[in-house]
């Protein structure tokens, strides 16, 4: 897959948009890190794929009420319009990766390598 140069990184290819199934959450690795794509029917969002409470990632999953992210562990649940925590005992939002979708591939912003 391809990729394209942003403002502080470069945009990397991750999934064709068709792979992803609205209300439900993919894993990715994206040059060395863990990335969750989560697709709903406003659109899709990536965030990284450890939960801020303690240090355990997501894997794919169903979203829950169709734009819920669960963490498995302890059940801490995130929105993923903006990862803002819906229930604890997570206390810190989700942390957004940037992404954009082209041509039905959805690409995110790695800047974590520059």
């Amino acid at each position: 897959m391809g990729d394209t140069e942003g403002a502080t990184g470069a945009y990397v290819v991750v999934a064709a948009l068709d792979d992803l199934r609205v209300g439900f959450v993919s894993l990715h690795e994206v040059e060395g890190r863990g990335v969750v794509l989560a697709r709903t029917e406003a659109g899709v969002t990536a965030w990284d794929s450890t939960c801020p409470h303690a240090e355990f990632h997501f894997g794919p999953m169903r979203l829950q009420r169709g734009c819920e992210l669960e963490c498995p562990m302890h059940g801490a649940r995130f929105h993923v319009a903006d990862g803002r925590v819906l229930k604890g005992p997570a206390t810190e939002p989700l942390e957004p990766i940037e992404c954009r979708v082209e041509d039905r591939m959805v690409a995110v912003l790695v800047d974590w390598l520059f």
